[in-house]
């Protein structure tokens, strides 16, 4: 009898502990239930806007085609399209990913601007909820040159002129006294410059014993990912000793130099050489003076007594092949799909051709005087700005070269004088990366004296020089005026906009 009284009290506990655990529970989900529909009644309490602008506060260039806007929430497409408003305006083409807008610029950004990007109106999906107004802003790289000084301390040497505030420009040296530049190219990310230098103080051809280096900039273009370095550090990259260095290209990407040298015992051994970008020299076996390489750093085009070589720089670089009766290679576009050459033809007439990629040919024009340079326009590859020569008539009756500088439509054929420049036989053309200016120089020249002289590319001493700004017209409005005037900036020459 006192077993079952005691077995009777354990399920009686039993059945007491099960009740307040059921209560305990039944408590949680009623909490839980109030809490949610709490939360139901009150709806989302985080604002409608934008989570992440991909170019906030930052400095953008000509290889920044792209933002992002992406929204905490789903939105009315059509509303944020009809509301999105960039000033200065950016003309481009809108793409959508989930929440994400993708904003793709129709040209180049303009350099040395500050842009403002603002959403208001914009509505939710699925209700008339408004987006938070949104407002940033970013910038574009400061305007920026460099070129060899002429005068004074600046004698030879590669200094940065920023033009950003014409009426504030800033200069800097970036090269030593006991260093005379001959020529130089920029980097892609404009953090560095690679040139060719030599001691104006040795004995004897200073050329002969020219060096390669690179300087700093002090640039950083992402300041996110790398401490910038100071202005003017230099790097020698390779050295003089058993060969002569002179001419060098470096490809846009500035992953592959090309410099062609001469072997200081044996005048026979002449040859391009490739600098790799892990810094290992190789000899191609093939001579030449007058050499592009492709963007990419694949391909080379080189004169030849036969024609225009075209060789593979790797593995990956296509097959190699002869352009004949050409003359000179002048430059491939911004992306390598098209290669502008000059062609000899047998009524002693030159052309410039532009080849494609898959070997088809356009003849642009052809003329009885030399064609100096041309220059694809960055905001329309379509068109070249070109740099010819026209014989001239002078007051003692003698007949003279005169460049002049002219725009050429690719699709039309059309070819519209700009600008002539008079005594200006050795002219260096630069275009600005946003395609909006183009810079060139005059120099005055006389027969060399020294070691020391500052010579032209045809091996003339530099007795004075002038670097100019032009503006460029958009060519895409009809209606705008061709007619442009320089305006001169600074003494020097061979000036180069960085990218």
């Amino acid at each position: 009898m006192i077993n079952i009284l005691k077995k009777t009290l354990k399920i009686n506990n039993w059945f007491k502990k099960s009740n307040q655990f059921d209560w305990i529970v039944m408590g949680c989900i009623l909490f839980l239930m109030v809490a949610i529909l709490t939360l139901l009644g009150m709806g989302d309490q985080v604002p409608f806007q934008v989570k992440y602008f991909s170019w906030e506060g930052k400095k953008v260039g000509v290889k920044d085609k792209t933002f992002t806007l992406s929204f905490n929430r789903s939105v009315n497409r059509n509303s944020v399209e009809k509301n999105l408003i960039i000033e200065p305006p950016l003309p481009g083409r809108i793409a959508w990913q989930g929440r994400t807008l993708i904003y793709t610029l129709n040209d180049p950004p303009i350099y040395g601007t500050n842009y403002q990007i603002k959403l208001e109106n914009v509505q939710l999906s699925y209700t008339d909820e408004n987006l938070k107004s949104f407002v940033s802003l970013f910038s574009t790289r400061d305007r920026v040159f460099a070129y060899i000084g002429i005068q004074g301390e600046e004698k030879g040497r590669l200094i940065l002129y920023n033009i950003t505030n014409l009426n504030q420009p800033q200069k800097t040296i970036l090269t030593p006294r006991d260093l005379s530049v001959t020529d130089f190219k920029i980097y892609p990310n404009s953090e560095k410059i690679i040139f060719s230098a030599f001691e104006p103080k040795m004995r004897g051809n200073g050329l002969a014993k020219q060096e390669l280096y690179t300087v700093t900039t002090g640039f950083n273009i992402d300041p996110s990912k790398t401490p910038s370095q100071r202005a003017g550090k230099l790097k020698r990259i390779l050295d003089a000793k058993a060969y002569q260095n002179l001419n060098f290209d470096l490809s846009k990407n500035g992953k592959v130099i090309v410099v062609q040298r001469v072997n200081h015992s044996n005048k026979n051994d002449r040859s391009l050489w490739i600098i790799t970008e892990n810094n290992q020299l190789i000899s191609l076996g093939i001579p030449g003076s007058e050499f592009v390489i492709s963007p990419d750093g694949k391909r080379l085009a080189v004169s030849q007594q036969v024609g225009i070589r075209i060789v593979a720089l790797g593995s990956d670089g296509g097959n190699s092949s002869i352009l004949q009766n050409y003359e000179k290679p002048l430059g491939f576009s911004a992306n390598g799909k098209k290669l502008l050459l000059i062609k000899d033809n047998i009524d002693y007439t030159r052309s410039l051709v532009v080849i494609n990629q898959n070997g088809k040919n356009q003849e642009l024009f052809r003329t009885p005087y030399p064609i100096l340079d041309c220059e694809f326009e960055p905001r329309d590859e379509q068109a070249l700005y070109c740099l010819k020569t026209d014989i001239i008539q002078g007051e003692n009756g003698q007949y003279r070269e005169e460049p002049f500088l002219s725009v050429v439509n690719l699709n039309t054929g059309t070819d519209l004088p700009l600008l002539a420049l008079p005594n200006s036989e050795d002219v260096i053309l630069s275009m600005s990366p946003d395609g909006v200016a183009l810079l060139f120089d005059q120099v005055v020249t006389t027969v060399p004296q020294s070691s020391s002289d500052l010579l032209t590319t045809q091996k003339q001493a530099i007795s004075d020089g002038q670097v100019w700004l032009l503006p460029l017209p958009d060519l895409k409005e009809q209606n705008k005026s061709l007619n442009i005037q320089p305006q001169e900036l600074i003494f020097g020459f061979k000036p180069q906009w960085l990218p």
